[in-house]
């Protein structure tokens, strides 16, 4: 693959821009469609005869509410929003197949976008500006996805016990000095694939031992028996922190963004104690990230329109919004950060191109489930 070459890291810096990963040349359109990045309206009210989009997701939709009325404006097209959680969202795509009502699909996690690209419910598309505007290594070679914003996993201390330092990578997290201190999330999750697959290049052997060494050092919680929220796999993480059931635990930047942003959240003064590093993959390698994807359905008789919003979300506006609509980063290089998520500072993103993770997605199931099933 040689346009890895052409990649370099991103870094999300505390001063609100995102450098770039340098775009490389991509393989040869499979359709192309030309829509504006972040075109102008005059009116929110849609035309008559506008096509009304169906969006799946499973991420809030009075969130994603400003984020669609501004598309409205800029394009007078109306979206409806389908929402469910987000496995059970990927089983009824599956299901319904070409039979289905969605015309977009905005899905967490790499897992998901590529087991729907590769049950065929994806009409792979090519569009100039988004392609000059989300970086290849975010892009499905094939058109079928794209990447729209992104979250790490951070490492998460009590800062009266814990540097940040002490956390530079995240092979300190295996070290015998954390042994009995270390809260994880289920990493044998679908939301956990991609980021074990980062560990497993260049070598998954020593993967395998980084994972061995990092459940050895972790203390077991109580399963959760509450009914499904946001953040429901991290909050326990934060709270165990609190409770000094550990000392560091592996929390995702979407959580301590969205705690950070909710001042009536009773785990929000925690923030105050804890301290948050972004630690990087081997020799400085970088931070892996994990992304939201969006697609256009093979179903959608509105192709245009599905275009056309997968377009505004890769446009400066589009990108902001979105990106504070679901506590993460943009990934179009240069787009002002909110503030939750500039707390804790800048870092250095793995630059590893998300199809390269593709191949290794069954390999680090079958990692998690043969170290112990996290």
């Amino acid at each position: 693959m040689g346009w890895r070459a052409a990649l370099f890291g991103t870094l999300l810096s505390v001063s609100g821009t995102a450098a770039a990963i340098v775009p490389a040349p991509q393989p040869p359109a499979v359709a192309q469609a030309a829509a504006p990045g972040d075109p102008p309206a005059p009116s929110a009210e849609p035309a008559k005869d506008a096509p009304r989009l169906t969006l799946y997701t499973s991420f809030d939709p009075q969130r994603l509410a400003p984020l669609l009325a501004e598309f409205l404006k800029a394009s007078g097209i109306p979206v409806q929003v389908e929402m469910d959680q987000a496995d059970l969202l990927l089983g009824r795509l599956l299901r319904e197949g070409a039979t289905t009502a969605a015309d977009v699909v905005l899905l967490p996690t790499l897992t998901r976008a590529e087991r729907a690209a590769t049950a065929g419910l994806f009409v792979p598309v090519t569009v100039p500006d988004i392609d000059k505007a989300i970086p290849a290594a975010y892009r499905d070679p094939g058109g079928r996805w794209i990447a729209v914003t992104g979250f790490v996993r951070a490492a998460v201390g009590l800062a009266e016990k814990v540097k940040a330092s002490d956390l530079a990578r995240y092979d300190d997290l295996a070290k015998p000095s954390f042994k009995g201190r270390l809260c994880l999330p289920p990493l044998g999750r679908l939301a956990s694939r991609s980021f074990l697959a980062t560990q497993m290049i260049p070598d998954p052997m020593a993967a395998e031992t980084w994972l061995k060494g990092v459940t050895a050092n972790a203390v077991t919680l109580p399963p959760e028996t509450v009914a499904p929220v946001p953040d429901a796999e991290d909050r326990p993480l934060v709270q165990a922190l609190l409770d000094g059931k550990c000392d560091v635990a592996l929390i995702g930047s979407r959580t301590l963004a969205r705690l950070s942003d909710k001042g009536d959240d009773p785990l929000r003064p925690a923030l105050d104690k804890l301290s948050v590093s972004f630690p990087t993959l081997g020799e400085g390698r970088g931070t892996p990230v994990d992304v939201v994807t969006i697609g256009a359905t093979q179903a959608t008789g509105r192709r245009e329109a599905a275009v056309k919003l997968m377009a505004y979300l890769t446009s400066d506006t589009g990108q902001r919004l979105l990106a504070e609509a679901l506590w993460g980063y943009p990934l179009k290089p240069g787009t002002p950060l909110s503030n939750p998520v500039t707390r804790w500072g800048p870092f250095k993103a793995d630059p590893t191109p998300l199809s390269q993770l593709l191949p290794l997605l069954p390999q680090a199931a079958a990692l998690a489930d043969r170290v112990g099933g996290m």
